[in-house]
């Protein structure tokens, strides 16, 4: 099975420069768990995710002491470029799911960017590659 027959099409992405405060929201009102990033060109620079975000926790918390308030609203300020994993792992219509299975084990990744060339044409999520592999 091929994955343009289980990609989605409708893909909901965010700009490089957006802060990681409306991109988390943006993931909360649309109830997933991450996005494509693009630039300026509609190119896929990247991937934010929850997990992004979790990881600047660390930081956040080590600078803690220095900073007298911790303002969440600050902390979420900067651009999401800033946190997102890049370069993105990417595929093709044409890649098989068993391979999406062994990169989304191997890289400890969720979801790839589906791309036909330069351009965005899907994506797919480790809840759709269960979704197939059950269904088969």
């Amino acid at each position: 099975m091929k994955v343009k027959e289980i990609m989605k099409t409708n893909v909901i992405t965010a700009h490089e420069d957006e802060s990681i405060r409306e991109v988390t929201l943006r993931l909360r009102e649309k109830k997933i768990t991450g996005v494509p990033v693009l630039n300026d060109n509609g190119e896929v620079v990247g991937v934010f995710s929850e997990t992004d975000l979790l990881n600047r926790l660390p930081d956040i918390l080590n600078d803690a002491d220095k900073i007298p308030l911790v303002d969440v609203k600050e902390l979420t300020d900067p651009p999401v470029k800033t946190v997102m994993s890049s370069p993105a792992i990417t595929v093709t219509p044409d890649t098989d799911i068993k391979d999406v299975a062994k990169i989304f084990l191997y890289k400890y990744i969720h979801r790839v960017p589906v791309l036909e060339g330069d351009k965005l044409v899907g994506i797919v999520s480790l809840g759709d590659l269960l979704k197939a592999f059950s269904e088969s």
